[in-house]
């Protein structure tokens, strides 16, 4: 039977608590793994395998209605922001919303922040307040699950995926 899930609400919490406001946009920052590239003479082809290392992690959030004293964090570049975003996933199927399927998908953020987009102030429109950032921790999880899908913290060195290291000892 087809389904289709949306997210239909993103609010942002500061340190594990404090609402910071309802999130219009979060990209997510990208694992890439790099890669080394092996041409040795005879081979009848490059073989590209991947390296341990993973590329930068970047990404950005565009928060709607920010709560004005909190959005300080965005200003401090040198002052690691920690904040959450929950992902309602919302899930439907021929029967209406699925309860038993929806949850919410959990992204613990450690960053820090690179530049601010200050909001422009425009009659009659929502105001939003944009971030970048440089992520030095990223785990995801469901509500349903204590085991995380992702979890890369690049201070303590640790790479897995539901909860297995990616990349043994």
């Amino acid at each position: 039977m087809l389904q289709y899930g949306q997210v239909t609400d993103a609010p942002v919490y500061l340190e594990d608590k404090e609402l910071l406001g309802i999130c219009n946009e979060f990209n997510i920052p990208e694992l890439e793994s790099g890669t080394v590239e092996h041409d040795t003479l005879g081979s009848v082809g490059v073989l590209m395998l991947p390296r341990r290392g993973l590329s930068g992690l970047t990404g950005s959030i565009k928060l709607l209605f920010p709560e004005p004293e909190m959005v300080s964090i965005f200003s401090r570049p040198n002052k690691a922001a920690r904040f959450q975003v929950h992902q309602k996933i919302d899930v439907f199927d021929a029967d209406g919303l699925n309860e038993e399927k929806s949850t919410t998908l959990i992204t613990h953020v450690r960053a820090l922040f690179t530049k601010n987009a200050f909001a422009s102030v425009k009659k009659g429109e929502a105001q939003e307040d944009t971030g970048e950032f440089s992520c030095t921790y990223l785990m995801q999880r469901l509500t349903s699950s204590e085991t995380p899908l992702v979890e890369v913290d690049l201070f303590a060195n640790i790479y897995k995926v539901n909860g297995e290291d990616v990349w043994p000892d």
